[in-house]
């Protein structure tokens, strides 16, 4: 084989050069951490000999025995010039000798000395946690990327890999000295074969790559192979103890065998059990044991692993595979996994859920509670279509009382959260007048009939509503809280905010299980929104979001009203991004109830953006379907988006009849405290001076009611300034308003006052004002408005820089943030907890990201970030 032997060193130019820099400053603590074989030794070696051509006195500890020796000579004396002291396996030094090097660490920070620390990821962990406080450098060596991996390939044999050497090469997971010795045996067995440039295993005619490592597995003894074969089944790691007691032996006595596989390199000790050493090795065990025998296998592990009261859900990763049908045990094993992981991971509970069922004998006296188990763990994952249909396919069969009660109670929540609210109440009423129905389901029942009257008949809904509410004060209680909810959303819609906070405030408090919505907390972080208390509101979404359950109902509903405090705080991106992905989650599983909200949002987001055939087409989808929702938002919201879309479409004389009193008596100013103002200018501007006063009166009112509403008050103010053209008041608006967009619109209506006035020059100044904001939120089309009425008064201000369509510099705050965390290994559910959004739209904002960075991959991302950072 030909080659650079010495590519091992592929891929640390980074760390090479950071290092080098350190050396520069002449001064300064480095903290290396790195697995074995992942070039650490090389690395310290490498910098060592360029500190000595540097005349630095290079001092180096021959091994652990030698550390404290090393460490006494220095403390001796101190070196004349600069110098570079070089400790690597700290993981290995004596606690004496860290406590030594600690004090020397102390003894030298103003001198001309750099301090080269190594370890093994773990050891020594406090000197290096008392170093990284004290401003050390710190290097992690992590696997080599693919790349990078198929350099060295070319390196060692001196020709590019082909894929069967590439997937060769990945079983030694970017660890460039697991790398190097393993194509060492490539070589030495004479496997790897250079043809015109290209690298390959033999020329067709000799073994592959899974040949050659089935030879090695093959060289073991019988009692290795079988214990490998065994191993295999439990997954690429596993606990001795476990194969011993399949084997029906014991751990000492299989300790000649484990010894075997793991002096021949097929498997490795962790620190918590054995793994094999790599997962080619494992699929290629796996697959040597003949299926039928594989699958009784997993049964027999599933079945140990249940029957001494482990994980239901590890037991059920081996009862999927090893399961038959009428297997009554493995079956009832899955069934009982589905139920341990029905919140947290409801994909997995309905896979789990609908293969026992599948499994299960249509004969079974077990077939319809597994059916039901199947109905819910589908309903959690939010697939509600096919959660519908598998229950009314059973109920379509004789079906004994109690299943039959909790699969129609199914096919009422799945039609409530479909947005088909009458049917759901139809449902739900006929199950309560059962006198039989099980006590633990009626609540359940309660609620889904008050969810869907709420969408569905408002009087009824507020009646029974006050009724439960009378009979059932006490303790926590889920039935309470929505009742109390129902009524928050009356007394919002019916325009009593104060009424409206209270009983949500209330209903927060009183959930304790349902699941499925968290309906009161999200009602009660969508008023407080409502009202500009934006840390209170997020921080009640911070609550729901932050809890263990994966429901997607759950998730959905809490995402667009996410999108919706983000578009009233100002931060449109994130408020489209976290609407988009809402609605894409609505319309693939059927939660129509959540369209309506995501498309308002959409719609407000494209009136402001100036994407006017965005907004009417939202607009239009929602519209037939707001009559049966106004559950999460009101339908005075609805109606005050369509009014705002229909003035910048079509003018003033189309919008002004929907500006109708019933309107104006909603609760809407509470919800959306600006549009009191909005109201006011389009009904001056139309000559209306009754509708203009009827709105201040309105909002003063409400105002003058609810003290407390600091976000009301700003509204009458800045309706009142605007009613008598008032350039105070406007002013004092402009600097009340809790919110960007308030602020805004009150520094333009400021500054079209002012134009009347001999100086323009605070007109101006209000304007720019205004300006500011509007391109601080992202409002293009407000922006675009205000700069016609700069350029009106003789002021000239160029359109915000464009970003370009590419490269790093086109991303925009969020997307950047995005990026910078998966630079930093963070997962798309850890991104989303840091930077208060869902999954979804982290995922988004990803395609987003690779599309700008014309990319593909997380690994991509990661590289360009570091080198265009």
């Amino acid at each position: 084989m030909s080659g650079n032997r010495n590519g091992v060193f592929r891929g640390r130019e980074g760390e090479r050069e950071l290092l080098c820099g350190v050396l520069d400053a002449g001064t300064g603590v480095v903290l290396v951490d790195g697995a074995e074989g992942t070039g650490k030794t090389r690395l310290l070696n490498e910098i060592a000999a360029v500190a000595a051509s540097r005349g630095f006195e290079v001092a180096t500890a021959q091994d652990e025995l030698d550390q404290p020796f090393l460490l006494a000579r220095l403390a001796e004396r101190r070196p004349d010039g600069p110098a570079l002291v070089v400790l690597d396996d700290l993981h290995l030094a004596e606690p004496g000798t860290l406590a030594a090097l600690r004090t020397l660490l102390s003894a030298s920070a103003h001198e001309k000395v750099v301090w080269l620390l190594a370890r093994r990821r773990e050891g020594a962990d406090r000197l290096f946690a008392v170093a990284a406080q004290r401003g050390a450098t710190r290097v992690e060596l992590r696997p080599l990327a693919d790349d990078v991996v198929a350099d060295l390939v070319t390196d060692l044999v001196g020709a590019a890999p082909d894929q069967d050497l590439k997937a060769l090469a990945s079983t030694a997971q970017g660890n460039p000295a697991a790398l190097v010795e393993l194509f060492d045996a490539l070589e030495r067995d004479g496997r790897v074969v250079v043809t015109a440039g290209q690298a390959s295993l033999g020329d067709g005619r000799g073994p592959g790559t899974e040949t050659l490592l089935r030879e090695h597995v093959s060289a073991l003894s019988g009692k290795a192979r079988h214990l490998l074969q065994v191993a295999s089944v439990l997954g690429p790691r596993f606990e001795p103890g476990d194969v011993a007691e399949m084997l029906a032996s014991s751990t000492a006595i299989l300790l000649p065998a484990l010894d075997e596989v793991i002096s021949a390199g097929v498997v490795t000790s962790l620190d918590d059990r054995l793994a094999f050493r790599h997962e080619l090795l494992w699929r290629l065990v796996a697959d040597s044991v003949p299926p039928p025998v594989r699958r009784a296998l997993h049964r027999e592990a599933g079945e140990m692993l249940l029957g001494r009261g482990d994980s239901a859900v590890v037991a059920a990763k081996h009862l999927l595979h090893g399961a038959q049908r009428g297997d009554a045990r493995s079956i009832d094993g899955l069934v009982a996994a589905a139920k341990a992981v029905l919140w947290n991971a409801p994909e997995a509970a309905a896979e789990l859920a609908v293969r026992a069922l599948e499994l299960t004998d249509q004969a079974s006296a077990s077939l319809v509670h597994r059916t039901v188990m199947a109905v819910r763990a589908l309903t959690a994952a939010g697939r509600l279509p096919a959660a519908q249909a598998l229950a009314q396919e059973a109920l379509s069969r004789q079906v004994p009382p109690d299943p039959a009660a909790k699969l129609r109670h199914c096919v009422a929540t799945t039609t409530l959260l479909g947005a088909r609210h009458a049917e759901s109440v139809e449902i739900s009423e006929a199950l309560l007048r059962e006198p039989d129905l099980a006590p633990e389901l009626a609540p359940w029942v309660e609620i889904t009939r008050l969810m869907g009257l709420l969408g569905h008949d408002r009087e009824r809904a507020g009646e029974l509503a006050e009724t439960v509410v009378r009979t059932r004060r006490g303790g926590p209680d889920d039935v309470l809280a929505t009742a109390l909810a129902v009524l928050a959303a009356i007394a919002r819609d019916t325009g009593r905010p104060g009424a409206a906070l209270d009983l949500a405030r209330e209903a927060a408090r009183c959930g304790t299980s349902h699941d499925l919505s968290a309906y009161p907390q999200l009602l009660l972080a969508s008023l407080l929104s409502g009202l500009r208390e934006f840390a209170d509101a997020d921080s009640v979404v911070r609550r729901v979001r932050s809890g263990p359950s994966a429901v997607v109902t759950r998730q959905v509903m809490t995402a667009v009203v996410q999108a919706r405090i983000l578009l009233q705080a100002g931060r449109i991106d994130q408020a489209a991004a976290e609407a988009r992905a809402a609605l894409a989650v609505a319309e693939e599983t059927g939660h129509e109830t959540v369209v309506a909200p995501a498309l308002a949002v959409l719609a407000m987001v494209a009136i402001h953006t100036g994407d006017l055939p965005a907004a009417l087409e939202h607009v239009e989808r929602y519209r037939d379907q707001v009559p049966a929702d106004a559950i999460i938002f009101s339908r005075a919201y609805y109606r005050w988006t369509a009014v705002l879309v229909t003035y910048v479409g079509s003018g003033l004389e189309k919008a002004l009849p929907l500006l109708t009193p019933d309107l104006v008596a909603s609760g809407l100013f509470a919800e959306e405290p600006r549009a009191a103002g909005w109201f006011v200018r389009r009904a001056l501007e139309a000559g209306d001076e009754g509708l203009a006063k009827a709105v201040v009166d309105r909002v003063e009112r409400l105002a003058e009611e609810h003290p407390g509403f600091g976000a009301v008050t700003a509204a009458a103010v800045h309706a009142r300034g605007l009613l008598d053209s008032d350039a105070a008041l406007l002013d004092l608006a402009a600097r009340q308003h809790h919110d960007l967009w308030a602020r805004a619109n009150a520094a333009e209506d400021l500054g079209v006052l002012l134009t009347a006035a001999p100086d323009r020059a605070e007109s101006v100044r209000a304007l720019e004002n205004a300006l500011g904001l509007y391109r601080e939120i992202g409002a293009s089309r407000d922006s675009a408005r205000v700069l016609g009425r700069l350029r009106k008064l003789g002021r000239r201000r160029r359109a915000a820089p464009a970003r370009p369509a590419s490269g790093w510099s086109s991303l925009d705050d969020t997307e950047r943030a995005i990026a910078n965390l998966v630079a930093k290994g963070q997962t798309n559910r850890q991104i989303s907890t840091q930077l208060f959004m869902s999954p979804h739209t982290v995922n988004f904002h990803l395609r987003k990201i690779f599309r700008k960075l014309e990319i593909s991959s997380r690994v991509e991302l990661v590289m360009r970030s570091r080198d265009d950072q």
